[in-house]
C-alpha cells in the first residue's frame, strides 16, 4: 500500500487535478494526507518485513541536499529564509526518500514508467486541443506570444500547475518518450507499436508548445536512445562527442540569438559573479534573483543550484545525478545477457531511464527546473534501479551502486567538471552575444 499511495503522489503533481478538474479540492493539503498515508503503510510493511529498507547511497545523499540547502541560509545568518526553505526542500527530499525506499522491484519501476507515459499523453491531448480548438481541458486558453517584428502570435500549448509554461511541458513530454518503449516489459513487436505511436503523440505535443528547449530536449533523448543500440563502449564515446559540440555550438551561436536568449546569457553571467562572491555555501536557496537584473529567473538549472547552494549543496545535488547514471549503467551491462525476463526487463529499463533523465538534464541548461518533483522522481528511479538488480545477478550479495571512495571520487570529479564546463560555456556565449 504505501507504493500506492506513493504512485498517487506522483499523479497529483502530474495531473493537478485540484486545478482545473475539481476546483472545490483547491485548497484542500491532498497531498500531504497522501504522503502521511505512504509513511504509515510504509512502517507498517518495513515492521512485518514486506519491505526492507535500500542500502544504497542515496538516502544520504538526498539528507545532504536538504542539510546543504538550510546551510545556504545558516552561514549568512538568515532565519526566513531558513525557515522557507526547510519546508520547500524537505518536502522535496523527504518524498524521494520515501518513493526511494517503496521502489524496490520491477514491477514498480514499470508502474512509474506508466504514470509518465499516461499523463504525459493527457498533457499532449491538451496541448493539440489547445491548438485546434483554442482551449484545452477546463477551457484553458493557450499562450500567444506575438512575432518579432510582426503583427501575427505564435500558439503555444501549456498545461497546468508546474507544467503551466511552454517550455516546462515540453520539457516533460520529451522526458517520458523513452518510458514509452517499457510500458510492457515484452521486446516483442506490440511493445514497440505502443512506443511508436505514444513516441508519435508526445512530439506533436512538443511541437504545439513551440519551446526550443523542448525540441533541445527531444534531440537529446533520440540521440541518447540511438546510443543505446550501439556497442556499450560508444556511450562514454558519444557523451564527449556531444559535450564537445555543444561547447564548440556555443562559439557560432551569437548571430542566431534574439533578445530572449542575449538576455539569458546575461543573467547566467551575473548568475556566476554571484557564485564567485559566495562559493562555498552560495547565496542561499531561493536567492538568486536579488543578484540578477529586475529579479528575473535564471533559466539554467545547474547555475541556479551552484549560485545558490555553492560548491557544498550543488555536490549532494549532481553527485545524485551521477550516483544514479552510473548504477544504471552498471546494471544495464551487468543484466544485458540475463536469463531472467524481469532481469532483461532492468536492464532495458536502465537506459531508457538514463536516455529519459538525459532529456530532461541537457533541456535544464535553459530552464530553471532544479528543484521540481520530476526531476527527482527521476533521480529515485535511476537510484533504485541498481537495487533492483541485485536479485538478478550471480553474486547477490554485488552491489551496482556508487558506495564510499567510488563515490566521493566520482561525485567530486562529476560536480566540478560539470561546473567548470558550464562556466566556460556562458563565457563564451556572453563572448559572442556581447
Amino acid at each position: 500500500m504505501s507504493f500506492f499511495f506513493a504512485l498517487l503522489f506522483m499523479v497529483l503533481v502530474f495531473w493537478r487535478p485540484q486545478e482545473w478538474l475539481a476546483p472545490m479540492l483547491y485548497g484542500i493539503p491532498i497531498l500531504y494526507g497522501v504522503v502521511a498515508m505512504s509513511c504509515v503503510t510504509l512502517f507498517a510493511e518495513v515492521n512485518a518485513g514486506r519491505v526492507i529498507l535500500p542500502k544504497g547511497p542515496f538516502i544520504y545523499l538526498f539528507a545532504g541536499l536538504f542539510f546543504a540547502a538550510l546551510m545556504s541560509h545558516i552561514a549568512w545568518g538568515y532565519l526566513a529564509g531558513f525557515i522557507d526553505t526547510f519546508e520547500e526542500v524537505w518536502k522535496l527530499c523527504f518524498f524521494a526518500i520515501l518513493l526511494y525506499c517503496v521502489t524496490d522491484r520491477p514491477a514498480r519501476l514499470q508502474a512509474i514508467a506508466i504514470v509518465f507515459v499516461v499523463l504525459s499523453c493527457i498533457m499532449s491531448v491538451h496541448a493539440l486541443m489547445q491548438q485546434r480548438m483554442g482551449y484545452g481541458f477546463a477551457f484553458q486558453a493557450p499562450l500567444y506570444q506575438q512575432l518579432p517584428e510582426s503583427d501575427e502570435y505564435m500558439v503555444r500549448s501549456l498545461f497546468f500547475g508546474i507544467f503551466e509554461d511552454p517550455n516546462d511541458l515540453a520539457q516533460i513530454l520529451a522526458t517520458s518518450i523513452p518510458f514509452a518503449f517499457l510500458v510492457t516489459k515484452s521486446k516483442g513487436y506490440f511493445n514497440l507499436l505502443i512506443g511508436g505511436a505514444v513516441t508519435a503523440l508526445l512530439v506533436s505535443g512538443i511541437l504545439a508548445t513551440h519551446s526550443r528547449g523542448g525540441q533541445i530536449a527531444l534531440m537529446a533523448v533520440g540521440v541518447t536512445m540511438v546510443s543505446l543500440v550501439l556497442p556499450k563502449r560508444w556511450m562514454l564515446v558519444m557523451i564527449v562527442l556531444l559535450a564537445a559540440g555543444a561547447l564548440l555550438a556555443c562559439r557560432f551561436a551569437g548571430p542566431y540569438m534574439d533578445a530572449s536568449a542575449g538576455d539569458r546569457v546575461a543573467f547566467w553571467g551575473e548568475a556566476n559573479w554571484a557564485f564567485k562572491a559566495r562559493p562555498l555555501f552560495g547565496v542561499g536557496y531561493g536567492m538568486l534573483g536579488d543578484y540578477i537584473s529586475d529579479d528575473r529567473a535564471i533559466h539554467n538549472a545547474f547555475v541556479l543550484c551552484y549560485a545558490e547552494l555553492g560548491l557544498f549543496g550543488y555536490w549532494f545535488w549532481f553527485t545524485i545525478i551521477v550516483a544514479g547514471i552510473v548504477g544504471a549503467w552498471r546494471t544495464r551491462v551487468a543484466l544485458s545477457n540475463s536469463d531472467s525476463t524481469d532481469g532483461q526487463y532492468v536492464a532495458r529499463f536502465a537506459g531508457l531511464a538514463i536516455a529519459a533523465t538525459v532529456g530532461f538534464l541537457v533541456s535544464s541548461y535553459f530552464l530553471t527546473r532544479a528543484y521540481v518533483y520530476p526531476l527527482f522522481f527521476l533521480f529515485v528511479t535511476l537510484g533504485a534501479i541498481a537495487e533492483i538488480a541485485r536479485p538478478f545477478l550471480p553474486d547477490k550479495t554485488r552491489s551496482l551502486a556508487l558506495v564510499g571512495r567510488d563515490l566521493l571520487l566520482y561525485g567530486t570529479i562529476g560536480s566540478f567538471s560539470s561546473i567548470a564546463y558550464i562556466y566556460v560555456s556562458i563565457l563564451i556565449l556572453n563572448a559572442r552575444s556581447g
